[in-house]
């Protein structure tokens, strides 16, 4: 006959795994703040430290504290607790965890009808004793805990602390407190993102502050820019549970302002971060990814503007195979289909928004100084068009010599153009697109020099020369054109 016979993990060993399974500073902070958002917080306060006499980060929110009990559960691996459709948690695993990956020594502390109870994992403790020892704080432990005195002044609240960074002291090589600024700067960003929903709702804001900075959240879609391109939101119905779909394509990169660029979380954002944004209770879970659904022939940079925004229940978390960190998931396979048509139209027109800007065409246009066209290999090059108005006007000054030597330096400028130089400058934003006073002046000497030829040629009146000049480039600007005018103005007074 069987017998059951309870074979308990060893806690240093299961307490140790658990540190390993893959958690970053910033989703570790992230699952902290899950809690806090699930107890219906309105305000996180993120501290990190200004020196090294104060090596700790601490959470606090004012959301609905616990009993000592409630916080006893809350504190055991595996926490025993009826997850509701809003809670943003669901193994009972997050905060220990997510804590003790980057700490060895984890303080809660929460307020609930002005009493407060607190509870700590000391995984050093833990090791040594070799038992699922959990510390209850007496009052004046509970009184040396770092900003206990911020939750002492709030109705009701918890207070998360970390100490003890053994993993940002091998990392750094000492420096913890210049490693936990690094990596708080990154975070900053990730919750910016992960909880934007939450911090951009007028009805019931959710506000986080790091070091009493409030965080703005950003607009991975910019919904607002009038030129993004967005498509209506698509329902599929699975096991009785709705999972909705919405595309989107952002403006083309000429089209965004610095403060555009910003609420984007930075240009690097607007290649990295395309593809899929799947949301579940309204927090981002996983973000930046195709799923392999786009194309591998595509280059990243023509899909840079696509997004597709995911919405699913927290019903719906195992066919998506959405882990404890809230980093990694599966698309389930009963959707693939419809997703991949999604995938397929924001990939089309993504493209076609990066391509569309190129004024160039494959056509020759002698308005134009410079041209493309394809080599040999079917890939576009761009070349200085010898035969553009401007050229031509200007070649007429020299004999056929200086005329070869001219058109031979000129193919030597176009052989040579920086194309991987002007591609980085245009991704980061680092592109001049204003001409320089040296610049402009020598344009327009050129331009005044180019009119006293045509009008020579022609015979027709200053107007007729302005308009058959300012036709074709460099002196279609504006600007440009109105310094000609008004230099042969004054010439002809």
């Amino acid at each position: 006959m069987s017998v059951k016979i309870e074979n308990t993990p060893s806690p240093s060993v299961l307490m140790n795994s658990m540190r390993s399974i893959g958690y970053t500073f910033k989703t570790a902070l992230a699952d902290i703040i899950d809690n806090s958002i699930s107890a219906k917080a309105k305000n996180v306060y993120i501290n990190v430290p200004i020196n090294d006499s104060e090596l700790f980060i601490s959470v606090l929110d004012d959301g609905n504290g616990m009993t000592r009990n409630e916080l006893f559960n809350a504190m055991k691996y595996g926490s025993d607790r009826e997850y509701g459709l809003s809670d943003l948690g669901r193994f009972g695993l997050g905060l220990k965890s997510a804590s003790l990956s980057q700490c060895r020594l984890l303080t809660v502390l929460s307020k609930n009808e002005n009493v407060i109870s607190g509870f700590q994992w000391d995984l050093d403790l833990v090791i040594k004793d070799k038992k699922w020892d959990c510390i209850e704080l007496d009052e004046m432990e509970i009184a040396e805990i770092p900003t206990v005195d911020a939750l002492m002044e709030l109705p009701m609240g918890t207070l998360v602390v970390w100490q003890n960074f053994d993993i940002a002291y091998k990392k750094s090589n000492g420096r913890i407190r210049e490693y936990l600024s690094d990596e708080m700067a990154d975070a900053e960003k990730h919750l910016r993102l992960v909880f934007h929903r939450f911090l951009s709702n007028r009805f019931k804001p959710l506000k986080i502050y790091v070091n009493n900075d409030l965080l703005e959240p950003l607009d991975p879609f910019l919904e607002d820019h009038p030129k993004t391109d967005s498509k209506k939101v698509s329902e599929i119905t699975f096991d009785g549970e709705t999972i909705k779909v919405q595309p989107f394509i952002l403006p083309h990169m000429t089209d965004l302002s610095d403060k555009d660029i910003d609420k984007l979380g930075g240009i690097d954002a607007l290649r990295n971060d395309q593809g899929f944004y799947i949301y579940r209770n309204d927090r981002l879970i996983i973000y930046g990814k195709w799923f392999r659904l786009s194309s591998a022939n595509v280059s990243a940079e023509l899909l840079k503007y696509g997004r597709i925004k995911v919405d699913i229940p927290n019903s719906l978390d195992e066919i998506w195979d959405i882990d404890i960190k809230k980093q990694n998931a599966t698309i389930p396979r009963q959707i693939l289909n419809y997703l991949k048509k999604a995938v397929s139209d924001v990939c089309s027109r993504s493209k076609e928004k990066t391509t569309k800007r190129v004024r160039l065409t494959l056509e020759r246009d002698d308005n134009k100084i410079w041209n493309k066209s394809l080599d040999k290999n079917q890939k576009e090059r761009f070349f200085v068009n010898k035969e553009s108005e401007f050229i031509r006007h200007f070649l007429d000054e020299f004999d056929d010599n200086n005329k070869r030597k001219i058109l031979n330096f000129i193919d030597t400028i176009s052989a040579t153009l920086p194309l991987d130089d002007i591609y980085n400058a245009v991704c980061n934003k680092n592109n001049a697109t204003n001409i320089e006073e040296e610049q402009f002046e020598a344009i327009v000497l050129e331009g005044v020099s180019q009119f006293r030829m045509i009008k020579n040629i022609i015979q027709k009146s200053d107007e007729e020369v302005m308009s058959l000049l300012t036709r074709y480039e460099p002196f279609n600007d504006e600007a440009i054109a109105d310094k000609i005018r008004r230099i042969v103005i004054n010439e002809n007074a």
